[in-house]
């Protein structure tokens, strides 16, 4: 009796076997191979650079020295307004004074901002001495503001009875009197950077010029001002500017702003050993591929700039993978480094509000959203076309979310795209859901490894 019972479990066993397995044939099998992948199991291709063969751009050097700036005179109403002089004491903030004549009593003066996308800031200006006509302004009182950001700037006038005037707005450039630099100039990229030769001019510029068919595919449009770019050699150096010093801003590579339409990065150090594969061993580490590095990354953050200027906004993997995949170097050994993971250690979700910003890949590397963002963007390049990518993208500049913007785009739901891009990686395709940050817009800072 207890071998037949044991005989009739054992045919259980092998029939539910059987049944999982053809399961598995019916479910899972089909949808493989109903991906869309090329010949021989190898990646989409990225998007091919455009040619680029620019001839030598002139470097000139500036700063390094103290010169004050002065702009016309003017005459409003009951105000006689003297030249204004601006002076930037970097990394201190700068100074502009002015003398303003009146028969009516002035009760306050002002000194405003205004930055490329609209927004600004203002500085109270104060008399220079009790009986004095000349008023002083310091703008950029306290750290973070870096060199060679460029904004318009005017008085507003204020007399005890009420009465006011605006002057004419004019322009200055925060410039660092403190060193020299060296200054690259194309309609694409204002560029500033010392430490390294003349050279490195040329090598960003032209990958900036190589993505720009793609930016202008992907986005519909070129960016509506030019944008900066400015490197700073070293920790050291790169801290000078911040709150907190060095041990502040240790873990940044830097930071874009749209409000100012400039991006903000350190050259990285070179012979440093890391075990993430997108950097070679340190006796392999050359001027040439440090200049290649560092061009991908602004081109990256010029991207940011597009997103800005076009109101892109999503989770985290959606802004820095999309900046990453417009970049001169999107993938660098990417999708690779998400294939390579222990079979129990899963890639979290793109849904909802997707990865951690401070999940890590399993190979050294850090910012798993990159990684994962970048490839996801390859994917539906390589399924579904560029046209595809500006639609996606169109209509999220048009407040369609994230989500349903790809609906539209490809016809098929987030879930429905994760499942075929984690076939198409050779992954299991269902996800396993883990809890997750909330995504930040503005993107983080720019890690390194990332």
């Amino acid at each position: 009796m207890l071998a037949k019972q044991f005989q009739t479990f054992k045919w259980h066993i092998i029939i539910s076997f059987f049944i999982w397995g053809l399961l598995f044939v019916v479910m899972i099998v089909p949808a493989v191979l109903a991906q869309p992948q090329l010949q021989n199991g190898a990646d989409f291709p990225t998007p091919t650079l455009s040619p680029v063969s620019l001839d030598m751009i002139p470097v000139e050097r500036v700063g390094g020295a103290v010169e004050s700036k002065t702009y016309p005179a003017e005459v409003i109403g009951p105000f006689e307004i003297s030249e204004t002089t601006a002076t930037s004491n970097y990394p201190h903030g700068a100074i502009f004074t002015v003398a303003i004549h009146s028969e009516l009593a002035i009760s306050n003066v002002t000194l405003f901002v205004r930055y490329p996308h609209g927004s600004g800031t203002r500085a109270i200006a104060e008399r220079v001495d009790a009986d004095s006509t000349q008023w002083r302004a310091l703008l950029y009182d306290t750290p973070g503001q870096p060199p060679w950001q460029e904004f318009d700037f005017y008085w507003s006038i204020t007399a005890t009875n009420g009465e006011f005037a605006e002057t004419t707005s004019q322009f200055f450039v925060y410039d660092d009197p403190t060193r020299v630099w060296f200054k690259s100039e194309t309609p694409l990229l204002r560029l500033y950077w010392f430490g390294y030769d003349e050279s490195f001019g040329q090598v960003a510029q032209e990958a900036v010029y190589a993505v720009r068919e793609r930016h202008e595919q992907g986005f519909g449009r070129g960016l509506t001002y030019t944008p900066i770019a400015v490197l700073f050699p070293d920790l050291t150096t790169f801290a000078e500017f911040q709150a907190g010093g060095e041990s502040g801003v240790r873990r940044r590579a830097g930071f874009t702003s749209n409000d100012l339409g400039m991006t903000v990065q350190r050259f990285l150090d070179l012979g440093n050993s890391s075990s993430c594969p997108l950097y070679p061993h340190p006796e392999e580490q050359t001027l040439e591929w440090l200049y290649d590095y560092t061009a991908t990354v602004i081109t990256h953050e010029i991207t940011h700039l597009y997103q800005y200027d076009n109101n892109i906004i999503g989770p985290t993997w959606f802004i820095e993978g999309g900046a990453t995949w417009f970049s001169s170097n999107p993938l660098r050994g990417r999708q690779e480094g998400l294939r390579d993971r222990a079979p129990d250690d899963d890639l979290p979700t793109l849904q909802g509000v997707g990865p951690s910003s401070s999940a890590f890949t399993p190979n050294g590397c850090n910012a798993l959203v990159y990684w994962m963002g970048t490839s996801f963007h390859n994917y539906i390049y390589g399924a579904y076309g560029m046209d595809t990518i500006a639609t996606w993208y169109d209509l999220v500049s048009r407040n369609f979310s994230m989500d349903d913007a790809l609906v539209e785009a490809t016809g098929k739901t987030l879930a429905e795209l994760e499942r075929d891009w984690r076939l198409y990686l050779g992954l299991n395709p269902e996800v396993f859901v883990r809890p997750t940050d909330p995504y930040q817009f503005p993107p983080t800072p720019t890690p390194f490894g990332s």
